[in-house]
């Protein structure tokens, strides 16, 4: 990329002087000057909020708490009343009815084959 050395920035100069007349130089020099003032101020401003967003980000433990907020409740049953509720929860809540059955005793004769 080439960049503006002082040789470049006299000939713009001197191209600016035949083009705009002695008259009209002094206001173009304190419109670019305002121009320069404006961009570096609008400059400052991003900078500025972009570091205070990311220092929001980047540092949540500094946010302080309030020690009288209302405790976090766990979420509700998102099925609405009287609808089915899901089928992983009805199988958990159904009781057990019947005995486990009697395992086979050891001790007793096997019939003759």
């Amino acid at each position: 990329m080439p960049s503006l050395g002082p040789a470049e920035i006299l000939v713009v100069l001197v191209i600016a002087l035949l083009v705009f007349g002695p008259n009209k130089m002094p206001d173009i020099a304190k419109q670019v000057g305002k121009g320069f003032r404006e961009f570096r101020r609008v400059q400052q401003h991003l900078r500025s909020e972009l570091r205070d967003v990311v220092s929001e980000f980047d540092s949540p433990s500094t946010a302080t708490v309030d020690q009288h907020a209302v405790p976090m409740l766990p979420p509700k049953d998102p099925t609405p009343e009287g609808a089915a509720p899901a089928p992983e929860a009805a199988i958990e809540s159904v009781p057990e009815v019947a005995a486990p059955l009697p395992s086979p005793e050891p001790d007793a004769p096997s019939e003759p084959a």
